[in-house]
């Protein structure tokens, strides 16, 4: 049996404010999700220096295992992880040039194939210790100085037992207009192939970038993308 890439958490523990034992200056909340708040913040005696710190409850270390376990150049990395009184904070590089959800009709082909190919093998490097992330979408891509795609957010990804292909479609989470049609249709019992489902968000977040336009949960990208007849042939 493959011995697991995930290890447990390395938390730190703090008697106060994350942000004030970082010596780090919150600067804004650029987002809330369903766990907490996602604030910028930067160094009080660097401020060019940023971060990402996402703040959660106490009870999400599961997400810190994942990051801090995790090893590949297009995934997204913990620097570090804090227990403070009242929240869990993730303290994430911060990314200049936000997600591809951003650039969507402002990036040429050329290097939407190439972002693409990356978290490819960012899903390869998952797939292939056995787990899968089952939120691939153009928010959860972060664009890094060079351009490069880095596949971030394990909110819901989950480690499949060994030897194990398939989930109940009821276990499996994920985001609107990036499902397969087969989960689309799925009893709650039914089996599911995570793995291709991360496959098939990937090409969605493809199809967004090459038509420059975000999914859509009733949209037939099939359908669209044999309409187009510009596409070249090995996009098609």
């Amino acid at each position: 049996m493959a011995e697991s890439v995930l290890k447990s958490p390395a938390v730190l523990k703090f008697d106060s404010d994350f942000f004030t034992k970082s010596s780090l200056k919150p600067e804004g909340v650029v987002d809330t999700g369903m766990c907490g708040d996602i604030v910028v913040a930067s160094l009080l005696d660097k401020p060019e220096w940023k971060f990402i710190v996402k703040k959660f409850s106490l009870l999400d270390e599961e997400r810190v295992k994942f990051m801090q376990s995790v090893r590949h150049p297009f995934l997204v990395k913990c620097v570090y992880a804090a227990e403070c009184p009242c929240y869990l904070a993730i303290c994430m590089k911060y990314y200049y040039r936000r997600t591809l959800n951003f650039h969507v009709g402002n990036i040429d082909l050329s290097l939407s194939e190439q972002c693409v190919v990356q978290v490819a093998c960012a899903l390869r490097y998952l797939h292939k210790n056995n787990l899968v992330h089952l939120d691939v979408k153009l928010d959860n891509v972060f664009v890094d100085g060079e351009h490069n795609a880095i596949l971030g957010d394990f909110g819901l990804a989950l480690e499949m037992p060994a030897g194990q292909q398939t989930l109940k479609a009821r276990n499996i989470g994920g985001t609107v207009g990036y499902f397969a049609p087969e989960m689309m249709k799925a009893a709650a019992e039914t089996e599911i192939d995570p793995y291709k489902l991360d496959c098939y968000s990937l090409s969605v977040v493809f199809w967004s970038l090459v038509f420059e336009r975000g999914p859509e949960e009733d949209v037939n990208y099939y359908f669209e993308t044999r309409k187009k007849r510009d596409l070249q042939e090995h996009i098609r």
